[in-house]
């Protein structure tokens, strides 16, 4: 009777150190705006890929020095608003590729601070 009892108290111990040191877990409500928004940083994300991943963007990138994985790897390093604005930029751009002289400004800017940055 007495080794049950030091069997029972010691494995009621040890049972109660466990439920303390045990990591709680913590649930919560997310909003509908902060799914909204991840989703649509990730298509601001993929649209600028896309935007990158075209034969002519490469080719230019390339004629001015620009190596296209490098360029990948500061747009990944973009904040959220600068994503959105640069995804927003290439919406506005016309269909047919011309590119008024804001949009040249632009691109040489980046590609002078990717340049820099090497």
């Amino acid at each position: 009777m007495k080794a049950f009892a030091m069997t029972f108290g010691m494995a009621l111990l040890i049972a109660c150190w466990a439920a303390v040191l045990a990591p709680t877990a913590q649930a919560g409500m997310i909003s509908t705006e902060e799914v909204v928004a991840t989703q649509s940083v990730q298509a601001d994300r993929d649209k600028i890929d896309d935007f990158l991943n075209r034969a002519s963007v490469q080719e230019k990138m390339q004629a001015m020095g620009v190596q296209p994985a490098f360029a990948k790897d500061r747009v990944d390093a973009l904040t959220t608003e600068e994503t959105a604005t640069l995804a927003q930029r290439i919406d506005a751009l016309p269909a047919g590729g011309a590119l008024d002289t804001m949009d040249i400004v632009i691109i040489l800017l980046i590609a002078i601070l990717v340049a820099i940055a090497v």
